[in-house]
């Protein structure tokens, strides 16, 4: 049974409220507009599904979020203001009409300059108040974030949805907060690399690549990380792989496309370092004298050739042309410049790489160490992965890891392998599992020094 059998319209809860209509439901839970009984003010329910309700863990990281999101006051952020439990628990939040960003977007593309900003710098301060409450959201994508309007009519992003919010310390010992190792939370195609490697330390620049991401395809009208598969979304996302904004839409500020590429740095250490720091760059973006954020010191972003849009943004101040014949409301308007190259950052001679880690060295596109781990390999940008297991595959096991730099790990395999097929009775058999188990071993190492890591002369997998 699914929320929306418990609450037809009419349904009254701890008897305040009454449900009006369904405004909504997804795979975990259900959204409806009430009615408050004395007050007649209109609010929103949010239930889980009655078979995840079943869920003692899922319904208590659904109470969890009640308690969150009521400690959180901004203007910019869905208010959860009181909780009910029959005939089903449930939060009661504030009423906000309008449609998501994500619809938003998906319905018109991608925004004007002055509505990018106009949506996305309250959100960067609904997020900073969130931050300062050591909360991170986890969550962060454009189906979370309401269009409503204020009293006045004008535009009032809210966001919502902090159900698997993380408290950075425990109010009651005060003690740092660790996510279980190999948990992963959020939207995928909105997660940091941090999330989808299930780090046990996710901190609040995690929502920063979340809201990246999110500026990306308002943007551009663009998902940035979509990929046919889901473990292609997860390779672009940890090595950082997305086409140039700039490229995607002709017309792009430099400052904002540098604003994009920095929150979506690979490593924390090279995004914004807090919601304060995206908006005060991202505030200079219509400054044409403003110089874009550094480029981070690790980046796969692909190219393409051509544009497949233009951004509509306003001119700086000039005597004011004659006046044309007006444009047909639908007919989309001309980018006021040719697309921009990718934006690149003059720094005086000898300066030193401020946006660079300590202790980082920078070779070629990929940022290692500056000392080499004893006994390690190094990372090897060109590396391919599926060459490495199909010499293992087809040749003889060893040999991929031979390419892989694993010298004496390599030759030993070798050695195995001959003396199970020629000395071994049935060793074939034996031998065949050998090279599907070494393809895939060579393929992890071969990925892993792709992606910049280091490995071991005998690491496995």
């Amino acid at each position: 049974m699914s929320g929306t059998d418990e609450l037809q319209p009419g349904t009254q809860l701890d008897g305040r409220y009454e449900v009006v209509r369904l405004l909504g439901q997804g795979g975990m839970a259900a959204v409806y507009q009430v009615r408050h009984l004395g007050l007649h003010s209109t609010h929103a329910l949010k239930v889980l599904n009655a078979d995840l309700a079943r869920d003692p863990e899922l319904r208590g990281r659904f109470l969890s979020e009640g308690r969150i999101q009521a400690r959180l006051r901004h203007p910019n952020i869905v208010q959860v203001t009181e909780i009910v439990t029959t005939p089903v628990a449930g939060l009661v939040m504030d009423y906000v009409e309008g449609p998501t960003l994500g619809d938003r977007v998906h319905n018109e593309g991608a925004l004007k300059l002055d509505d990018v900003l106009s949506v996305f710098l309250p959100v960067l301060d609904a997020v900073e108040e969130a931050h300062k409450a050591d909360v991170v959201h986890r969550d962060l994508k454009p189906d979370n974030i309401i269009l409503g309007r204020d009293s006045r009519g004008r535009l009032q992003p809210k966001v919502t949805d902090f159900g698997i919010a993380k408290l950075l310390r425990d109010e009651e010992t005060n003690q740092k907060q660790r996510t279980r190792a190999g948990a992963r939370m959020g939207t995928l195609l909105y997660m940091s690399p941090e999330q989808v490697r299930g780090a046990e330390e996710v901190d609040a620049r995690s929502d920063i690549f979340s809201l990246g991401a999110i500026l990306y395809e308002v943007a551009t009208g663009k998902v940035a990380f979509a990929d046919k598969s889901d473990f292609g979304t997860m390779s672009r996302i940890v090595e950082g792989t997305f086409e140039p904004p700039e490229r995607v839409i002709g017309g792009l500020p430099p400052v904002l496309a540098g604003c994009i590429r920095k929150a979506l740095a690979v490593d924390p250490a090279e995004r914004f370092q807090d919601c304060a720091a995206f908006r005060t760059a991202l505030e200079s973006v219509k400054d044409p004298t403003a110089q874009a954020p550094a480029k981070p010191s690790r980046s796969y972003a692909v190219t393409s050739p051509g544009t497949v849009g233009t951004m509509n943004v306003a001119k700086p101040e000039q005597p004011a042309p004659v006046p044309a014949a007006p444009r047909p409301r639908n007919e989309p308007a001309p980018a006021y410049a040719k697309p921009a190259p990718a934006p690149q950052v003059q720094r005086p001679l000898g300066a030193p790489l401020a946006e660079r880690p300590p202790g980082v060295a920078q070779m070629g596109a990929v940022a290692i160490p500056a000392r080499m781990p004893k006994g390690a390999i190094s990372p090897t940008p060109g590396a391919s992965p599926i060459l490495a297991a199909l010499a293992s595959l087809f040749c003889v096991p060893g040999v991929g890891q031979l390419y892989n730099e694993q010298i004496a790990k390599g030759l030993s395999l070798m050695a195995v392998w001959f003396t199970l097929l020629f000395a071994v009775p049935m060793g074939g058999c034996l031998a065949l599992t050998m090279n599907l188990l070494f393809a895939i071993d060579g393929y992890r190492i071969a990925a892993k020094r792709k992606r910049g890591q280091y490995v071991g002369a005998w690491e496995f997998f």
